[in-house]
This record gives structure tokens, sequence and C-alpha cells, in this order.
């Protein structure tokens, strides 16, 4: 069963350009095709077996569960919140006899369905992400995160990337006086794969968001706290993906906040 309270809301974004593919309405209209980011989505979660919206008997071991999404695909090369997807993360079904660990968050697997769905339907320059995460549903990622790091080292060197990262908390987790420490756990979990060091957070620019952002109704009370600088060794919804996870398990670890995080990533321009 799912806790459908808006602290086991998980919402992802993925932001950039969209150059629609310009056979996209011709084909649409001869299959008589109305997909949108919600229908792309199902879709593909579907086909990885990640999240199922079949009605059985049994229930459905989800990763999530869909609520809504949608998307701006406005065609004038401007950067946009091209697609959000808005789900309730289920508590893992019960086994007899054995502990249920709490899983990692799924914040790869969704933003693999987004991307998948955008690039179904054009060419996507992507240029940032941002996430609302539920950090009580949060598993400790720690040792998943150190075992994928290489994966990251192995990027042909000239795509190397500066990113932007913020993270907004409830203004009483003064995240402010542990960044210090949240820094040293990211390092810890990238293994010096990704370069982090800290910035004013209200000097931040995330040139790579298009706000404003999905869940902000959700987010109401969050306040952006820190603000980081990072190098990766290239761009991509992977990256992005990881470095999101890598901050959402550094707070988790250092502060034990257990209520809901934004964290942006945004590619500098």
């Amino acid at each position: 069963m799912s806790d459908t309270g808006p602290d086991a809301t998980l919402i992802v974004g993925l932001h950039g350009v969209l150059a629609r593919h310009p056979w996209i309405d011709r084909v649409s209209t001869e299959f008589d095709l109305e997909e949108d980011v919600f229908s792309l989505a199902v879709k593909r979660a579907s086909a990885y077996a990640w999240s199922s919206t079949v009605l059985t008997d049994k229930p459905a071991d989800n990763l999530w569960d869909h609520n809504d999404a949608d998307g701006d695909w406005t065609q004038d090369g401007q950067v946009r919140q091209l697609a959000w997807l808005q789900s309730s993360l289920p508590r893992p079904l019960n086994t007899p006899g054995k502990r249920q660990r709490a899983r990692r968050l799924p914040v790869l697997p969704v933003i693999t369905v987004l991307s998948d769905a955008l690039r179904r339907v054009g060419t996507v320059r992507l240029t940032g992400t941002h996430a609302l995460v539920p950090l009580h549903r949060a598993g400790d990622a720690r040792v998943e995160l150190a075992e994928v790091a290489d994966w990251f080292a192995l990027a042909d060197p000239s795509g190397a990337a500066s990113l932007t990262v913020t993270v907004s908390a409830p203004p009483s987790a003064d995240l402010g006086a542990r960044a210090g420490g949240i820094r040293d756990a990211a390092l810890d979990r990238t293994y010096g794969h990704l370069s982090v060091e800290p910035l004013k957070p209200a000097a931040a620019k995330t040139p790579g968001l298009a706000p404003p952002l999905a869940g902000a109704v959700q987010a109401e009370g969050l306040r952006r706290a820190l603000a980081f600088r990072c190098e990766a060794r290239e761009w991509s919804t992977d990256v992005a993906a990881w470095t999101t996870e890598v901050f959402a398990d550094s707070v988790r670890a250092v502060t034990g906040l257990s209520g809901p995080v934004l964290l942006t990533v945004s590619a500098d321009a």
C-alpha cells in the first residue's frame, strides 16, 4: 500500500531545449496518437518494469506510483521545464520472515524514463534537473554510490562540465551550519570523480533551470540553504541523477533530516 501523504511524494523535473522531430505531427495524425509526457512516461516505466499501472489482485512492486506529469515543449530555443513527473513512493511489499531494507530513491530510473520520453519526440539539450525528495523514504545509498563512482570516471575529458548544485530545506534544519560535513560526505561518495566547492547560496546562479519548478506547492516553506560548484567529467542525464542522489544521501547521513528537500543541478552556461 502506498503512503500518499506529501512526505511520500517524489517530484523530478528535466530542463533544457527540445527540438521536436519534424515528422512527429505527421506520424501522430497517421496513427491517431496523442502522446504527452505522462503517457510516454507510463509506457516507458512499464517497459523497464519499474512502475506499472496494471491493476491486479497482487499489488505491483513498483518503485513509484504515477500521480501526474507534464512538460513545456515550446519551440523557441529557450530553456524550458521539458518534463516533470510527480509520484508517490510505495512502501516495499512485505515478505514474511524477511526484514525490509529502505529502498534507494529511484532518481535515476525516473530521470531515465523522462529522458527517454523526450528523446522519443525530439532531440534534447539537457541544461538542468530538479528533484523534491522525501528523505525519510531514502535508504542508505553510500555503498551503492561508491560502487558506481568509477563509471563516471570513464568519460571523455573534453566533455568536462561545471555544475551548480543547490539544496533547499526547512529553515529549522540549519543546513548552513553543516555545509562542511555535507561537502565531505559528497566527496566520500564520489571518490574524487566530482569536485565539490561551497558557494554562497544567495549568489548561486542556475541558468539551466526554468522556474517555476514543478512541486512548488509541495516545496512551500523550503528555503535555499546550500550551494556548491561541482566539476564533473561529463554532463548527461546519468550525471544529473548521480549528483542528485549523492547530495540527497549526504544530507540524509549528515543531518538525519526526514522531511522533503529540494535539490537542483544546473549546468553552467
